[in-house]
């Protein structure tokens, strides 16, 4: 194989990944290799350590990821569920701080808004959604405005039965994905919907 510019670059990052990935891992815990160079037929997931990245991530990043505002929904459902997949335990304090959180994301015409002063979007409005199920409970339910839910999809929604995912926004099929599941889970379907 050719040795470019290019090729010794990528093989730095892999390289790179691979020692932060070997941080999260203990010798003799996964029942296959690796792959790319990186044996881990002797590793195991370093649960604790996850927990505590998620932990950390989800009580709120640092300036330097100002670039991602738009996606506090998202880093909510990625961090719940990520907890979820690893068995691991969700405090009651981290079910309240999540739903305030969302809470004050939900625009008051409807969906969910990916930060602060943002326009509401089906892509946030989604992960908004899963993150209130997997937070659970009548408490985080009811902070819905499902009503307002409805009616915001249905501005959402096009002649042809696409859905834009904001106002004057990108049509895509993510849009009717998007508001099936958040209607569906909602429990506000309908045939005009």
């Amino acid at each position: 194989m050719s040795h470019t510019e290019t090729s010794e670059l990528q093989a730095e990052v892999e390289d790179s990944i691979g020692d932060i990935y070997l941080n999260f891992v203990e010798p003799g815990s996964l029942p296959h290799g690796g792959g790319c160079g990186i044996d881990d037929s002797r590793h195991k997931l370093l649960r604790a350590k996850h927990e505590q990245f998620i932990h950390d991530a989800i009580s709120g990043l640092s300036s330097n990821f100002a670039a991602l505002d738009s996606s506090q929904p998202w880093f909510s459902f990625w961090c719940l569920n990520s907890l979820a997949i690893l068995g691991c335990d969700i405090s009651q304090q981290l079910r309240e701080r999540v739903v305030d959180k969302l809470s004050r994301l939900q625009s008051p015409g409807g969906g969910f808004c990916g930060g602060s002063g943002q326009l509401p979007h089906l892509a946030g409005s989604f992960a908004a959604i899963m993150a209130i199920v997997l937070v659970g409970g009548e408490a985080a339910y009811s902070t819905i405005d499902r009503q307002g839910m409805y009616s915001w999809l249905m501005s959402m929604k096009r002649p042809d039965g696409a859905f834009t995912m904001h106002a004057d926004g990108e049509v895509d099929v993510r849009g009717v994905y998007c508001a099936m599941v958040v209607a569906s889970l909602l429990n506000i379907m309908t045939p005009e919907l």
